[in-house]
């Protein structure tokens, strides 16, 4: 955890009792505390994980849960250490606690652009180094040194991959909606289709009509993620339209819009 936002690091319970430490966290769990507590004895480490003052849960290696009871015991004469984090930062930590950990194909500094590209959303860790990354967003943490090799912690974008595609419909309505998009996007997805196959209009794999967005099934998160962002661009600079004067109502603030990649238009 980054050490700035250490509320207290490697305090021994030998001096701080596990009696105090439940009793401060539940204190500021109804203080809507957001942020992670680790606790680590001889190579047992555990961590837990509270989000607006609601306990997401603990775990250990490999994400097996454990609850706060089996903790104490698990770790009597523990270190622990207390971290104030933001809200995205712990939901990243949450979300990849049982991913594995895969090898980087391209070292520090060239990753960074393919971690943006991909819309990477996980921990990108380099010897202790640790960074916490947002659909492509750098959120914040220890980068790697230049030329080091790097394992990647991912959530795994197909997996949630029936909540980008609603997304998708549901912001492409509501600017159709306000401006029909149907005319422009025609014309766009013709253009685009040479880099985003996906968008060709006479092979169908995705299809705007009437303000419905229809995307087939083989179609991956990887690909139509990109090509409708580069559509939907196109097409509101074709009509001439600014996304930030369209009122959208609650998308914004839904995980799925930073993951757009539009919160820049």
């Amino acid at each position: 955890m980054p050490q700035s936002e250490a509320v207290y690091a490697g305090l021994s319970t030998d001096h701080y009792p596990w009696t105090e430490v439940t009793a401060d966290l539940t204190l500021r769990q109804t203080q809507g505390f957001t942020g992670v507590f680790d606790a680590w004895q001889k190579g047992r480490w555990v961590r837990f994980v509270w989000t607006r003052g609601t306990l997401m849960g603990g775990f250990t290696h490999g994400g097996q849960p454990v609850p706060w009871a089996l903790a104490m015991q698990g770790v009597p004469r523990a270190r622990v250490s207390l971290a104030a984090l933001p809200v995205n930062v712990t939901e990243v930590l949450w979300a990849t606690r049982a991913a594995p950990g895969q090898a980087a194909r391209t070292p520090w500094p060239a990753l960074k652009g393919e971690l943006e590209r991909d819309c990477f959303h996980g921990l990108l860790v380099s010897g202790l180094n640790c960074s916490f990354w947002s659909y492509g967003r750098y959120l914040g943490g220890a980068l790697p040194e230049a030329g080091a090799p790097s394992l990647l912690y991912a959530t795994d974008a197909e997996g949630n991959r029936a909540q980008f595609v609603q997304f998708w419909q549901d912001l492409l309505q509501a600017l159709h909606r306000v401006t029909p998009l149907d005319g422009a996007w025609q014309q766009i997805t013709v253009r685009l289709a040479g880099e985003h196959p996906c968008l060709d209009p006479f092979a169908q794999d995705i299809s705007f009509r009437n303000g419905q967005l229809t995307i087939e099934e083989e179609v991956p998160v990887r690909e139509f993620r990109p090509a409708l962002n580069a559509a939907l661009r196109a097409v509101l600079t074709r009509l001439g339209v600014r996304l930030a004067d369209v009122p959208l109502g609650t998308l914004r603030e839904r995980p799925e819009w930073a993951a757009s990649g539009l919160e820049v238009s």
